[in-house]
């Protein structure tokens, strides 16, 4: 048999490589993920959210040094005297039913009166003692009254007011109340 020169008809066969020619596959090391890294970012974003949501203290400001303050007004201004008990005209003070109390009061503070909440106390036959609580009202004759609101009490003004009692304490001596100043509502002129 002769040899001929020529190859043998064979499809094309890549040729083989060496073993250094082969790409070496690395492997991660086992157990290195980085949980304290990731654990110190997610509370640090828990911490902005947090910080971030929760609402802020309100802002107190000083007030300038030369700032002036509105008079303000106190129970002290409010000066009731010559207090006179005028049963109403349904019922009476003799049978339990509601009560006018009558006063002047003088408004001795620099701001309008436009509203006055007195608590009157009524001692009882036995010693025990109660308070209503009560708003003053203008008189404008003799069973008409109306707020303060309406038509308010200059400063140093005086004018004859009313307190109504609608149902005083049941067991009282029937003896004038001691009248106490709770709460005044005032503008500044």
């Amino acid at each position: 048999m002769a040899t001929s020169p020529n190859l043998p008809d064979v499809p094309d066969i890549p040729r083989r490589r060496r073993d250094e020619d082969h790409a070496k596959v690395q492997r991660l090391p086992k157990g290195k993920f980085p949980w304290p890294v990731l654990t110190l970012t997610a509370l640090a974003a828990l911490l902005v959210a947090i910080i971030t949501i929760l609402p802020r203290g309100s802002k107190t400001t000083k007030a300038p040094g030369n700032a002036n303050v509105p008079p303000q007004s106190t129970a002290s201004q409010v000066q009731l005297s010559r207090l006179e008990m005028v049963p109403a005209p349904v019922g009476g003070a003799r049978t339990g039913g509601p009560v006018y109390l009558d006063a002047l009061l003088h408004n001795a503070g620099t701001t309008t009166i436009t509203g006055v909440e007195v608590g009157a106390t009524f001692m009882g036959n036995d010693g025990t003692v109660k308070t209503v609580t009560a708003p003053i009202q203008n008189m404008s004759g003799a069973a008409n009254s109306h707020a303060l609101a309406s038509d308010p009490i200059e400063p140093n003004e005086s004018r004859r007011v009313r307190i109504y009692v609608d149902r005083p304490p049941t067991g009282w001596n029937h003896q004038p109340p001691e009248i106490t100043v709770e709460n005044v509502s005032a503008i500044t002129p």
